[in-house]
């Protein structure tokens, strides 16, 4: 008589079986992860702004910006969550603006947002002729807290901003390709273009403006203001390093002053090696708008410069200045349109030979 199995063995085979069964199944499962996951890795590793915003999650600053195209923001400009988004309703009405404008001719360009007004406009395209402009002293807004502690009036904070220039220079990122990392918060919040231990200006620190503060900040007020700096330096360096850039473009105005050219190169992080490229930009800049273009006179470059300049020695890093009274009244209360636009379109043309 054949001995029959014990029951126990029996059921022992059967859980035995099923866990093979299961673990199979959890291998396939498995490997069909880390498939998906490879090729989400090597996506992002392909494509710049992905790698760009995994950088961004990686330090913790994903919930603090936002990201999407321009016609994506455009959609959802007027929505409560969008308006909440930002420091307050002064700096929510400038960035609606400028989505408003922007969204007429570029609608599919990628932007990037942070609730103190750094705006990032995304027109990148690998493997071509890939630009990234700055243009840090345009902004104009000022938060509450600060600005009522201050002793200068409007119309000088006017003059002294570098106000119109997102007009003159972006179009060349926009319609070229590369990055435009363009600042609504006014320089007189905090310099991105000066060392952190300068960022905020004090009263005397200024040759043009001397009495600034009515009223110190306070520590607190300090620390939230170097809040925005940190986050400008941390979206500056994430896009060095996920993305190739064949020149970094920083782009100001000054004020119209005597001795002061109309245009003005300024070459001080320049490597030599670029010599003959920045004799030709000259040469095109003066023929285009048939001015005369100085190189660093009256400034040869400021910190934004020379910080990206001692992490990658070998790139182009150079500032352009354009005087004011090309594109303003006298009195520095008025931009002029026709002399704007003819700028920007010899701009546009600097890297053409």
């Amino acid at each position: 008589m054949k001995k029959k199995t014990p029951i126990w063995l029996r059921t022992s085979a059967k859980v035995l079986n099923k866990i093979g069964e299961t673990i199979s199944q959890q291998k396939k499962y498995y490997d069909v992860v880390i498939q998906d996951f490879k090729k989400i890795s090597d996506k992002i590793e392909r494509n710049p702004h992905l790698n760009f915003l995994s950088l961004l999650g990686a330090n913790k600053l994903i919930g603090e910006v936002l990201d999407n195209s321009i016609a994506y923001f455009y959609r959802n400009r007027n929505s409560y969550w969008f308006k909440k988004f930002f420091a307050d309703e002064e700096l929510y009405e400038l960035i609606k603006e400028d989505i408003e404008f922007y969204y007429k001719k570029y609608p599919k360009i990628k932007l990037t947002l942070t609730n103190n007004g750094t705006m990032v406009y995304d027109n990148y395209k690998p493997n071509q002729f890939n630009i990234l402009l700055l243009t840090v002293h345009g902004g104009t807004w000022i938060p509450e807290y600060v600005n009522e502690l201050m002793a200068i009036s409007k119309a000088i904070v006017y003059c002294e901003e570098d106000i119109g220039v997102d007009s003159i220079y972006g179009p060349l990122v926009l319609k070229k390709g590369g990055i435009w990392i363009n600042s609504k918060q006014s320089r007189f919040v905090c310099d991105f273009n000066r060392r952190p231990e300068n960022a905020i200006y004090t009263n005397n620190s200024e040759a043009r403006v001397k009495d600034i503060w009515k009223e110190d900040l306070k520590p607190y007020q300090k620390q939230k203001i170097m809040k925005s700096y940190k986050r400008f330096y941390e979206l500056l360096n994430t896009l060095i390093e996920t993305h190739r850039f064949n020149i970094v473009f920083d782009g100001h105005s000054m004020v119209n002053e005597p001795g002061r050219p109309s245009l003005s190169f300024g070459v001080k992080f320049v490597p030599q090696f670029y010599g003959p490229i920045v004799a030709e930009m000259r040469k095109t800049l003066s023929r285009e708008t048939k001015r005369q273009v100085d190189i660093n006179n009256p400034f040869s470059g400021g910190y934004i410069l020379e910080h990206l300049s001692a992490q990658f020695p070998d790139i182009f890093v150079f500032s352009m200045e354009i005087n004011k009274g090309i594109y303003m009244d006298s009195k520095c209360l008025h931009l002029k349109k026709k002399p704007m636009k003819d700028l920007s379109k010899a701009i546009t043309k600097i890297f053409d030979f």
